[in-house]
Parts: C-alpha cells; sequence; structure tokens
C-alpha cells in the first residue's frame, strides 16, 4: 500500500482560540477542522515550511515556535511540547504526532507581542515551566471567551499569578476570583475548583492545561442562571446533547463504477432523504473548466418546490482513498440552499492527476467513491402569497397544508421576505414599465426611486432584528414607502409588501407569543433533561458506590482471614521463640560449667607434653651413645 507524498499539517493561533471559544466551541482550545490546513510534500524542510508559514499569516521565521499536540484522555488535543531544533532541522514527513495513530500533524504556533504589537522571540523555556491556557467566564452575560496564556513554574502556586489572571480579564488587581480546571466533558462535565494554595504541581497541571476562572462576587447573583463555570459547562452541554438529537444527519455513499470510461460532463448520484428533503451528489470527472475533479451538493426536485423554499444545512463531501481511509480527501462547508441557489459544492475538490494516480488509492478497480455527509439545520417551504380576499376554488388544498405549525407559518413568510429583498435588489438597476398604480392614505405623494431603494435597505437593516418592538415603527415607514412606490417595483413585488403589511402587526404579535411559549417549553424540557439525567447519574454513582462496598466487604473477609492466620503464626513463632530461649540458656549454662574442665584438661595436657620432651631429648642422648 503506497503511503501519501504529502503531508497534512493543521495550524492553530490565538485567533483561532479568540475567534472559536465561546462560539463554535466551548470545552478543549481548538477545533482542529476549522483552523488553517496545509499540504506539503513530505521531503519539504521544516524550516522551508516555516518560510511558508511566515508569508501566510505575516510572521517572521524567528519568531515562530511550534507545539505538538497531544491527545488527552478526555477525547481532547493540547499543546504538549515544543518541537526541538532537531525536529525542525528534519523534513515535514519525518514529524509525527504525539499520537502513533495520527495521521496528520497539528501544531499549535505560539507567537509572542511587544509593546507596539510586533512580534518579539518567544520567551525560553525551562523544564519548570508550564503552558497554561486561560478561559474567563460571565456569570452575569453567560459568555464564555479566551483571554490568553502563561508561563508559570509548576512548583509556584495559583495565588501567586492573580495579578495577570486579573489583568488578562481587564479586573482591577485585587478582584477576588474563582479558578476551576477543564478536565472532562463527557460523558459528563468534571470542571474543579483549583487548590490555590497548593502549586500548580500539586495541582497536577501541565502543558496544555485549561483553567476557567471567573469572579468570586457575582453582582446580581441571584438573576445568573448559570452562577459557576461547571453549572455553564453543564447547561452547554445539555443544549448540544439535545441539539444532536433534534438535528436530522444522514451519509450517503455514492460508488461511480467505470469511472475511466465516463464520457459525458456531469453525472447525478441516487437521490437520498435527510429530514425528508431530496438530495444527490453532482459530479463533474474531467472538472467544471478547470483541472480539478468538481463536485457539489444538489436539490434534485428544486423545480417542484414553491417559490421562497430554503434549506441551511452543514455537509461534507469526501473521495474515499480505497488504501487508507484516513488518507481520504474531505470538504465541508455551509450552506443556504434556496429556489435561487439549488446547489452548492467545490469546483476545484482535488487536482485530475492526484485523483488519477494509481498509487494514490482514490481509483481502486476503476471505481470512486464518494461520500455525503448532510446534517439539516432548518428547512423552509413558503407557501405562495394569497391576498386576504382572495377565495380559493374549492379543488385548491387549503392554506394551513402549505403553513405547517403556526411558527412555521411566520418563519417561513419572513424568510421569504427575505429572499425576496434580496431579489428585488439585485433587479432594482433595471428599469421597466409598471403596470399600475397603487394608492395610499399613509403618504400623499408617490414616493421617488431614492426613497424606494433607502426604504428597501432600511426593510433589509430591520429583518435581523424584527421582532424588537423598537423596530416596529421604522418597519411600518418603509412598508408604507414600499406599498405605493411607482418606480424599482414590480406588480408582484408591490403585492407582497401590501401582504405583508396588511398582517405585519398578527405576525409580531403571534410570533412574539410563540417565542415566548417556546422558550418556556425548552427552559421546563431542558430543566426536565437536567434532573433526569441528575436522577440517572445520582443511580448510576449509588450502583458503583453499591459494587465498592461489596468488594470493601469481600476484602474485609479476606483480611480478617489473613489476620487469624497473622495472629495463628505469630502465637507460634512466639512459642517456638520461647523454646529457643530455653534451649539457649541451657546451653549457655552447659558453656559456663564446661570452662573449668577445659581448663584443668588444657593443663593436664601441658604436663604431658613437658614430660614427653623430657622423655624425648633422653632417648635421644641414650640412641647416640650406641650408634
Amino acid at each position: 500500500m503506497d503511503e501519501p507524498t504529502y503531508k497534512i499539517i493543521r495550524v492553530a493561533l490565538d485567533r483561532d482560540l479568540i475567534e472559536q471559544i465561546g462560539r463554535d466551541i466551548y470545552f478543549d482550545v481548538v477545533d482542529h477542522d476549522r483552523v488553517r490546513t496545509f499540504h506539503v510534500q513530505k521531503q519539504t524542510p521544516f524550516k522551508l515550511f516555516k518560510e511558508e508559514i511566515a508569508e501566510v499569516f505575516g510572521i517572521p521565521v524567528q519568531f515562530q515556535r511550534f507545539w505538538k499536540f497531544a491527545n488527552r484522555q478526555n477525547h481532547t488535543h493540547r499543546p504538549w511540547k515544543p518541537l526541538t531544533p532537531e525536529e525542525e532541522s528534519k523534513p515535514v514527513g519525518k514529524l509525527k504526532q504525539i499520537s502513533k495513530k495520527a495521521k496528520e500533524l497539528k501544531l499549535f504556533l505560539e507567537v509572542e507581542f511587544g509593546l507596539h504589537r510586533g512580534p518579539v522571540s518567544p520567551p525560553v523555556k525551562s523544564m519548570e515551566d508550564i503552558l497554561l491556557f486561560f478561559k474567563l467566564y460571565d456569570p452575569e452575560k453567560g459568555e464564555l471567551r479566551y483571554v490568553g496564556r502563561l508561563f508559570v513554574n509548576r512548583y509556584a502556586k495559583p495565588c501567586d499569578i492573580l495579578g495577570k489572571v486579573n489583568e488578562m480579564a481587564g479586573f482591577s488587581p485585587d478582584e477576588e476570583v474563582d479558578l476551576y480546571e477543564e478536565i472532562k466533558f463527557e460523558p459528563s462535565v468534571m470542571c474543579e475548583l483549583i487548590d490555590r494554595a497548593a502549586s500548580f504541581r500539586a495541582n497536577q497541571l501541565e502543558d496544555g492545561d485549561i483553567i476557567c476562572f471567573q469572579k468570586h462576587f457575582v453582582r446580581g447573583a441571584e438573576s445568573c442562571r448559570y452562577l459557576t463555570v461547571p453549572s455553564f459547562l453543564e447547561h452547554i452541554r445539555g443544549l448540544q446533547e439535545m441539539d444532536a438529537r433534534n438535528r436530522p444527519s444522514e451519509r450517503f455513499t455514492w460508488k461511480i463504477s467505470n469511472f475511466s470510461k465516463l464520457t459525458s460532463r456531469t453525472y447525478y448520484s441516487e437521490v437520498f432523504t435527510v429530514a425528508g428533503c431530496k438530495w444527490r451528489i453532482t459530479i463533474f470527472p474531467k472538472g467544471n473548466n478547470t483541472d480539478f475533479v468538481s463536485i457539489y451538493l444538489d436539490v434534485p426536485d428544486y423545480a417542484s418546490l414553491p417559490i421562497g423554499w430554503s434549506r441551511t444545512v452543514d455537509f461534507s463531501l469526501t473521495v474515499v482513498n480505497q488504501n487508507c481511509r484516513d488518507t481520504s480527501i474531505r470538504k465541508e462547508t455551509s450552506h443556504k440552499f434556496t429556489w435561487l441557489e439549488s446547489d452548492w459544492g467545490f469546483t476545484s475538490f482535488m487536482p485530475l492527476t492526484e485523483l488519477h494516480d494509481q498509487t494514490r488509492g482514490y481509483i481502486a478497480q476503476d471505481t470512486v467513491v464518494v461520500e455525503a455527509n448532510v446534517i439539516v439545520h432548518k428547512a423552509v417551504i413558503v407557501p405562495p402569497v394569497v391576498a386576504p380576499d382572495t377565495v380559493l376554488p374549492p379543488s385548491a388544498p387549503p392554506l394551513d397544508a402549505y403553513l405547517g405549525r403556526e411558527a412555521d407559518r411566520f418563519v417561513s413568510y419572513f424568510n421569504g421576505l427575505d429572499e425576496f429583498i434580496g431579489a428585488a435588489e439585485t433587479s432594482g438597476s433595471r428599469e421597466g414599465p409598471s403596470s399600475g398604480t397603487q394608492t395610499s392614505h399613509m403618504l400623499p405623494r408617490a414616493p421617488s426611486s431614492e426613497e424606494v431603494e433607502n426604504a428597501k435597505q432600511s426593510l433589509k437593516e430591520c429583518l435581523s432584528d424584527l421582532f424588537k418592538l423598537n423596530m416596529k415603527d421604522r418597519l411600518a415607514s418603509a412598508l408604507s414607502t414600499l406599498s405605493i412606490a411607482e418606480t424599482g417595483l414590480s406588480d408582484e413585488q408591490r403585492s407582497s409588501v401590501l401582504e405583508f403589511r396588511v398582517n405585519f402587526d398578527d405576525f409580531i404579535s403571534d410570533y412574539l407569543t410563540f417565542e415566548q411559549d417556546n422558550s418556556e417549553y425548552e427552559l421546563q424540557k431542558l430543566q426536565n433533561d437536567l434532573l433526569s439525567s441528575a436522577m440517572k447519574k445520582n443511580r448510576e454513582t449509588h450502583l458503583s458506590y453499591k459494587e465498592l462496598s461489596e468488594k470493601l466487604a469481600r476484602e474485609e473477609e479476606e483480611l480478617k482471614k489473613k489476620l487469624e492466620e497473622t495472629k495463628s503464626r505469630n502465637a507460634k513463632l512466639i512459642s517456638d521463640w520461647e523454646a529457643l530461649m530455653a534451649e539457649s540458656e541451657e546451653t549457655k549454662s552447659k558453656y559456663v560449667s564446661q570452662k573449668p574442665k577445659l581448663a584443668e584438661a588444657e593443663e593436664r595436657k601441658r604436663i604431658a607434653e613437658e614430660r614427653m620432651s623430657r622423655s624425648t631429648a633422653a632417648w635421644s642422648s641414650l640412641k647416640a651413645r650406641f650408634l
């Protein structure tokens, strides 16, 4: 199996953390799918890659320091250690992610700025320094945001850096704050209060860890729904679970056989359905006027849908590497499909040369596999506008058949009006005859073209704040102007504005009522889910306690048995010891009584040796006389 010749490198900066935390993510530091991604040839020296980074981000090479990300057990990625000079001297293909399973290289680019916001050299990092990231929580606003990072000495204490922490948050130097460590988000939130009097090392903090902090004393605490960081993260997790349950999604796989023999410019997949909406994949095998294969997501039945329909989706398209799925080419985006724009995707998805390279694995047995993953956030069907006094024929379906729920009716109408405003602006520069003149009791004369254009702009600006009561007068003025316009609007456009104006007060009243009731329902449902989750969690904890209690009881029985055995062995040891002492005492007594006998025997031996010596001398003398 051939390996790809390039390395995928994802580079995160502080600005990615600022943009994402509190908006796209709340736990962890960064979503790597949303940072700048580079496809670098593996033989490219990393130092040359740093020069490319300098051009892209405007950070000179000498001011760059890269950190590798490590996979944590809590399913997060944290900057763990900076690249060494030895690593930076290698080609990018030789650089390995800390996790052996990772196919991409994820890096954090540490950049320091001086007094005049110019980049400066990163500070020297000793073995005792650790890099911590900080998030600030505001209970009054219910907001969490990234405020910066600090190097701290692992043997220092959190209370030593409170001045710097307050400075990052814009607090007064003596502001009392609570510090929490982000530990776990799934399957349950764990965010624990940090002991400020213990060292960072004692608090088990290391490179890449995250500290969330907030004011200890919160003004209007009784009105804050989520007073502490842990309660806020619990709330966010509940919302994400609810969103995941309610968001329809689907993965569709399209296998394109005999790919090299395709001759047409465009091919379509089978139709698949997500959230009641039909979709299909469109591919240009030879490119859509480009040297890249072009792939799009398409609404196949767009022509039969009512004018004004829209679908807001997140989707990804993937060309599967059939040799190594981890190196598949995947691109994702968000888009609002409408009756004016029914397809969206990537004209330059991947180079044709790369697709057709037999060593890559994107074509196997002349088959290409394309996957689409579609998540539908919102699908709106806007009914045709019917004047209040219009009588529908008996055979026509009732208007409620188009509207569905009351809430959908209002949302659909306003989304349709947004599309109408966009279309009116696009055609506003074209001139054409008006088929009739409208009259109004609101204005004594027909508005000028400039007034019509100002009214259109005013209406468009108000749409985002349509349901704020202070916008009602401004909207009414704009609608009145448009309703009697003689220039710049067609009869159909003018009729639509009149319809909107007639129903404006009802729409506002009904929608506000719905918003209030729906918010109350969502709040009660969330509280119910949280309570249910808490009960389940308590039951799980109870079961774990019960299991632990049984385990401890078994251990206690085993310890009792071991204790009895130990006591028995100890008693036998003492008995043997006492016997040994008695035996030793008897031996000692015999030894003492033996000593005089030994001295007496030794004296006899000495006398015998002297006598033997004299006898030997006499014998020698006698022997000499006769020989």
